[in-house]
């Protein structure tokens, strides 16, 4: 499992580091927390990268020192939750109080690293074991306590970036800003659930008993920890992307969905298009969709004023199934004086054609139409056409039969 989780976890950690770099840096060069964010993802792609067995092993091989890729990776682990604890405290502290905080948590993890790189190399030498270098170790004593370090140090900085995350999560006015905190926190939860694999690991070693019971979790743990966290960790920069997408694909539907109402009243109402040149399908393009969208709505809000006179209640807006029927009524009426004032004369070719669609396609809007510039206003005006237009297809299929 080593060898299948942990390339992918690497692959996903360089991934996140050249987005955020390639972003970054053509956005705001100077941005601090650019460079402190691409460092953790750095250092992971470097502990997956070199956890990988076939990693592993090349390394170790080259410098002739069986298994120092394990004070690599774990070292690697120690710098990394030190470095998230830094980023997060630069998000949740001012900064005179963040430089103090970050000091510190920099000062003890360099302690850290000194103290288990000496007690790493007071251990006695196994064999070469790219999967499983730590359970090996367990029974060594002098390993026991560079575990232990390794331990205690992961597990308080997984369980301080846990504490930081939800709180500032619940007050983080930006929506992708506290998901990302959640996926973050969710992140560090299975790190700790990795240290307390490593724990049992330890104890199991030092008591006589199967280290190995439960290895099988650690890739597991590691793995998707560590991609919560690199999501976590950008999920503020690309989450308002997703958000526009689905926008734009929210809007290109109800753009698809008003077509029925749009050519109803565009048929009996000619003169509202606005470009008549354009023309304008039952689909869109994936180009402009915003304004082709508001075009739409503004040339049924000309429309539906053109027919007021004939709706009997003008008060719609309420029930779009009241509404759908009464501007039906209201396109017939209006149709009816229209081709009454011909003078009996054979229509234009543009004019026949024209009954000839509005004869197949009755369709009709709320009386009330707001061409107000409010974003919020303008979102709902949209959501209640769509509404009409639903009701108005199952209207219009009736009367066929």
């Amino acid at each position: 499992m080593n060898g299948l989780l942990y390339p992918l976890a690497a692959a996903v950690a360089w991934l996140a580091l050249a987005y955020r770099l390639a972003r970054g840096l053509r956005h705001d060069p100077r941005d601090p927390s650019l460079y402190s964010v691409g460092a953790a993802f750095a250092l992971l792609g470097l502990i997956f990268t070199v956890s990988t067995p076939a990693v592993w092993a090349r390394i170790d091989a080259a410098v002739a020192i069986p298994n120092l890729s394990l004070l690599i990776s774990q070292g690697g682990v120690i710098a990394f939750s030190g470095t998230i604890q830094c980023i997060i405290i630069f998000w949740t502290h001012p900064r005179a109080g963040a430089w103090r905080r970050a000091r510190l948590r920099i000062a003890w993890v360099l302690a850290v690293l000194t103290v288990m790189t000496v007690l790493f190399t007071a251990a006695a030498r196994q064999a070469e074991h790219p999967t499983d270098a730590a359970v090996t170790y367990a029974h060594d004593p002098v390993y026991a306590a560079y575990l232990g370090c390794y331990i205690a140090m992961v597990g308080l900085g997984f369980l301080d970036i846990f504490r930081l995350c939800l709180p500032y999560a619940r007050a983080a006015g930006r929506v992708w800003l506290r998901r990302g905190l959640r996926l973050t926190a969710a992140g560090a939860g299975l790190g700790l659930l990795y240290c307390a694999v490593r724990a049992i690991t330890l104890v199991e070693g030092r008591l006589g008993g199967d280290p190995r019971r439960l290895e099988v979790f650690v890739p597991v743990f590691s793995a998707l920890g560590a991609v919560c966290v690199i999501v976590g960790l950008t999920l503020p920069s690309f989450g308002p992307r997703l958000s526009r997408v689905a926008a734009w694909q929210a809007q290109r539907r109800a753009y698809r969905q008003m077509y029925p109402l749009w050519e109803a009243v565009t048929v009996t109402v000619p003169e509202v298009v606005l470009d008549p040149a354009a023309g304008a399908g039952r689909g869109t393009g994936l180009r402009h969709v915003d304004r082709r969208l508001r075009r739409r709505v503004v040339e049924i809000g000309d429309g539906l004023r053109q027919l007021r006179p004939h709706m009997d209640d003008p008060a719609a807006g309420a029930d779009a199934d009241a509404d759908a029927g009464q501007i039906v009524s209201a396109c017939l009426a209006y149709e009816a004086e229209r081709r009454a004032r011909d003078d009996g004369s054979a229509p234009s070719a543009d004019e026949a054609g024209r009954r000839a669609r509005w004869d197949a396609w009755r369709a009709a809007l709320p009386s009330e139409h707001h061409n107000g510039t409010d974003q919020d206003d303008f979102a709902g005006e949209v959501r209640r056409l769509v509404a009409v237009a639903r009701e108005l297809r199952g209207a219009d299929e009736g009367s066929r039969t």
